[in-house]
């Protein structure tokens, strides 16, 4: 299907939707917490200190923005089974102004995160164009809490990080001072078009490798706490939790030993946690990867993100040493054999059976990069990200079903891990306890390697 532009001046350009769209497409049931739902949104919160933010120049940074990435100015339109993309021409972001009440300086950080937990409690249409809003909370003139949330069906975690270094780039210049020109940004719609087509697509390889991989597997899902036919509102929350810098340091030198990366040894870690919760040796978990095509997109905004199993055979596993070698295997030739998600379920159409029935359901791992805490501008304001809080966050931005594990490691050395949930599936003492026994794992077996698993 080629794109089509409807008539007139100002008219959208529409386009279908890409593999991702539709891949999300089949966990939505039409309600609020779905993936085309207002609440199924990506939220970042940065502190901007050190002067006044000049909210002229911030308009029209975002503006900026938003006319380079045509992904953030895209309606989803439709229903289920019958959407498609327009694109509209660039238009103003919404940016709201909320002055916080009077805060001691050792307390800002806090309030600077209940502003973003506040903000994720938020809605954004799919169908808002530019899908992107703004909220800046001020403490006083020379401290400001900067809130940017996009709606999650045109973006992802690594398309907010380019949106983020985009607008401080653009506001920098709007504001008078020199930065570098930002570099070629290809757009969504070129991803979409080298995924189906291009290198991106599957090739026959690729297909029976997974039909190989994945013949006779079912998702490890979880047991839930609460029944699908119970029939309780959709909503999402989430469990914050930390592993202290002595652990991951123990588990980046356990990760050279032997020849792996820290991601291959916190699923390998993940693993064990399933092994553990359902009984299965037969573990086939899922991540996120960026899907960028290395650094073809890199600097595109979209939801890029692809869905991809890892399936691994714990049975024979005396030590987290030997679980951890076939966990390399299995994320190296994943990996290497990397195609888009629909792709895959073609050549395994019962994967998810499991993972859809009343009593269990999905959890993806993934273990982003770490990020960046500052961003360095010229002058004397200072951005820097604002840490999350531990505990639990009772509305968290939707995840389309199950549970979605995200680590990244701060600057402190610690482990920050989030833990997303249904609540209308999982009880927050299910979650709570899954988080403590994964801790427990990882403090055991990166110190331990060689250490019985005790496999049932």
């Amino acid at each position: 299907m080629s794109p089509t532009r409807t008539t007139g001046v100002d008219a959208p350009e529409t386009i279908p939707l890409s593999l991702n769209h539709q891949f999300v497409d089949v966990f939505d049931h039409g309600d609020d917490d779905g993936p085309f739902g207002p609440r199924y949104h990506v939220v970042d919160a940065w502190r901007v200190t050190g002067g006044p933010i000049d909210v002229a120049a911030l308009r029209d940074a975002l503006q900026d923005v938003v006319t380079r990435h045509e992904a953030l100015r895209t309606r989803i339109v439709g229903t289920t089974g019958n959407r498609h993309q327009e694109i509209s021409p660039p238009g103003p972001v919404r940016v709201e102004i909320r002055d916080l009440p009077e805060t001691p300086e050792a307390a800002r950080a806090a309030r600077a995160d209940e502003l973003r937990q506040e903000v994720e409690d938020e809605t954004i249409g799919v169908d808002e164009t530019p899908a992107l809003r703004v909220v800046l909370g001020r403490f006083d003139d020379q401290d400001t809490v900067l809130v940017v949330m996009i709606h999650h069906i045109v973006s992802d975690g690594m398309s907010m990080e380019v949106v983020i270094r985009d607008l401080v780039n653009r506001y920098v210049a709007r504001t008078g001072q020199t930065v570098p020109d930002l570099p070629a940004a290809p757009q969504f719609r070129e991803f979409a078009d080298w995924q189906r087509t291009g290198a991106g697509a599957g090739t026959e390889a690729k297909r029976e490798y997974w039909r190989r991989k994945l013949d006779g597997g079912l998702f490890s899902a979880l047991p839930t706490d609460i029944p699908r036919s119970a029939n309780l509102p959709e909503s999402t929350a989430a469990h914050w939790f930390r592993i202290p810098d002595d652990v991951f340091s123990t588990i980046d030198r356990l990760a050279r030993a032997h020849r792996a990366t820290r991601f291959m040894v916190l699923v390998a870690m993940y693993k064990l946690l399933v092994h553990r919760l359902t009984g299965a040796t037969d573990v086939v978990i899922a991540t996120f990867t960026p899907g960028r095509g290395g650094q073809l997109f890199e600097n595109t905004v979209g939801p890029l993100f692809n869905f991809l199993p890892l399936r691994t055979d714990l049975a024979g596993c005396a030590s987290f040493g030997d679980l951890l070698k076939r966990t390399r295997t299995t994320c190296l030739e994943a990996f290497s054999h990397e195609m888009p998600t629909l792709e895959i379920f073609g050549q395994a159409p019962e994967l998810m059976r499991t993972a859809a029935s009343d009593d269990h359901a999905a959890a993806v791992f993934q273990a982003v990069p770490d990020q960046r805490q500052y961003i360095e501008v010229p002058g004397e304001v200072k951005f820097g990200r604002i840490p999350r809080a531990t505990g639990l966050q009772p509305r968290k931005s939707a995840v389309p079903d199950g549970a979605l594990w995200t680590l990244t490691r701060e600057p402190s050395g610690d482990a920050s891990v989030c833990l997303s949930f249904k609540r209308n599936l999982f009880r927050e003492e299910t979650i709570a306890s899954m988080a403590a026994d994964f801790a427990e794992i990882a403090r055991t077996f990166s110190a331990s390697p060689d250490a019985p698993l005790g496999l049932a």
